[in-house]
């Protein structure tokens, strides 16, 4: 090994994600600090038939991620800048782009965009994830409007096999192809096959180290959130005024009990509005107390787990006052603000199976009642307590080929547990067992093993499963960037 990547590498190194549910321990894991460096080992790698995967914040539930040989953690790549002329085609100069390096948070993306003025369309409902590890498993965020993650990129520089240097985009991209070759040294490649298998491919293409987003002028969302009955909220679905407030909303999500109390389910329904004029700092709301701090607080989190290990019995009455206690009718700020809707406590416990379904609104009914219908049978049966509320968002389709909303208009029923709750692995592989038969189809970032087992799910729910494979094979030959993840889904 030559002395540059002995200086940036360590041995006998363990890696886990952020919740330590998945461990790796690498022959080597490596700190790159610029693309050469990725590119020697690579090299590196491809000498000694090594595989070699790339790994960000750590806060996918799932295998994706995981790496057995070489390892390279990209926090060193975080920087942001415009992405302009001379690069961008005449036809597109009026829109905004920037180019973010791999390793950069979201939240870091946030703030430095919100210094110039620019904002990104949407997000997942936290900020912990570097932009390569949440495009690379199909973060979705909210809205039947807006796009998801993979959608909101124009293009993808990555590192390929032999070390080459490549910028993929779709067929019609935003780059001027002559400029690109007088003003870089990267092999510009403007194919839909081959981008819209790379931007959602767990890394399987090759090492990505920074990413086009096309972004827009800083805005601000009023969010406000009311309470009402699953009985009402399902009478709104059957007659169609439910799914019309979808559409009429910028973003509309809700979160019901799934535990029955005194004959119902309550639901709490979240709307989120864009404004372009910042508000008065005195008129500007907040979020509750609740909101605002009990999700960042670890010993709140972790009296939660307690109280859900030793008191069973009150989970049910503990989601239903955490619902009405987040009531507030209206709360202004800037846009990535509002759109998180995490915690630093739930990175550290929260745990769950997300499962994508078609927006339908029958099907909406049907989930739902068999969530319910479920949950009332595990405390029946085992006294398992589901200790959350189940977060429900819409998206619109996507055009990434692995994208769970691949299909068309999709709905994402989450089924969210903590860390250290007894029973929290039975709970979620018993929902996957019950919601994947209801055509839900796991995300890939979270628990979803159920799929190891179950290629057939994936080439129904995936129609270009086979496209993806062959750009796969072209991309990567040699298998250096897959991992078993990969291999298990059957998507090798």
């Amino acid at each position: 090994m030559n002395p540059r990547l002995a200086k940036i590498s360590k041995t006998r190194y363990t890696w886990n994600n952020i919740l330590g549910n998945v461990k790796s321990n690498p022959l080597l894991y490596f700190y790159p600090e610029h693309v050469d460096d990725i590119r020697e080992i690579i090299l590196e790698a491809e000498e000694k038939g090594y595989r070699v995967r790339a790994v960000g914040s750590g806060h996918s539930f799932s295998e994706a991620a995981k790496g057995d040989e070489f390892m390279m953690d990209m926090k060193w790549f975080r920087n942001i800048v415009v992405y302009q002329a001379p690069f961008v085609k005449p036809p597109n100069a009026n829109n905004k782009y920037v180019l973010v390096d791999a390793g950069t948070t979201i939240k870091r993306t946030n703030r430095k965009l919100d210094d110039l003025g620019l904002a990104l369309i949407n997000m997942g409902a936290v900020d912990f994830q570097t932009a390569s590890g949440a495009l690379l498993t199909g973060t979705h965020g909210s809205g039947i409007k807006m796009p998801a993650f993979p959608d909101m990129v124009r293009s993808i520089r990555l590192v390929g096999r032999n070390a080459e240097l490549i910028q993929v985009e779709p067929t019609d991209g935003i780059t001027d192809p002559a400029a690109h070759q007088q003003h870089s040294n990267i092999r510009l490649i403007q194919d839909d096959d081959i981008f819209y298998s790379t931007v959602l491919s767990f890394g399987a293409m090759g090492i990505v180290y920074q990413i086009v987003f096309e972004v827009v002028p800083k805005y601000w969302l009023v969010e406000s959130r009311y309470l009402d009955t699953w009985s009402n909220v399902k009478k709104q679905i059957q007659d169609g005024s439910f799914m019309a407030k979808v559409y009429q909303n910028d973003f509309l999500s809700f979160r019901v009990n799934p535990h029955e109390i005194k004959g119902d389910h309550l639901v709490s329904i979240i709307l989120q509005n864009r404004e372009y004029n910042p508000p008065p700092k005195w008129k500007r709301g907040m979020r509750n107390l609740i909101s605002t701090v009990g999700g960042d607080l670890e010993f709140i989190v972790e009296g939660v787990i307690r109280a859900a290990n030793f008191k069973p019995d009150l989970t049910p009455k503990k989601i239903q006052t955490s619902m009405k206690l987040m009531k507030y009718k209206r709360h202004k700020d800037k846009s990535y603000r509002v759109l998180f809707q995490g915690g630093a406590a739930a990175l550290r416990y929260g745990i769950s199976s997300e499962f994508a379904f078609r927006a339908d609104p029958q099907l909406l009914i049907d989930v739902m009642e068999k969530i319910f219908a479920q949950t009332k049978y595990l405390v029946a049966y085992a006294k398992l307590y589901h200790p959350s509320y189940i977060p429900l968002r819409f998206t619109q389709q996507s055009k990434a080929y692995l994208s769970t909303a691949g299909k068309g208009e999709t709905m994402y029923i989450d089924v969210p547990t903590l860390y250290g709750v007894l029973g929290f692995e039975d709970l979620l592989e018993s929902y996957q067992e019950q919601l994947i038969p209801l055509g839900g189809f796991p995300h890939w970032g979270k628990m979803n093993k159920v799929l190891y087992q179950r290629h057939d799910v994936i080439q129904q729910a995936i129609p270009k499963y086979q496209k993806w494979i062959n750009v796969r094979r072209q991309m990567d030959p040699d298998g250096t960037f897959i991992n078993d993840f990969i291999i298990k889904m059957g998507l090798k």
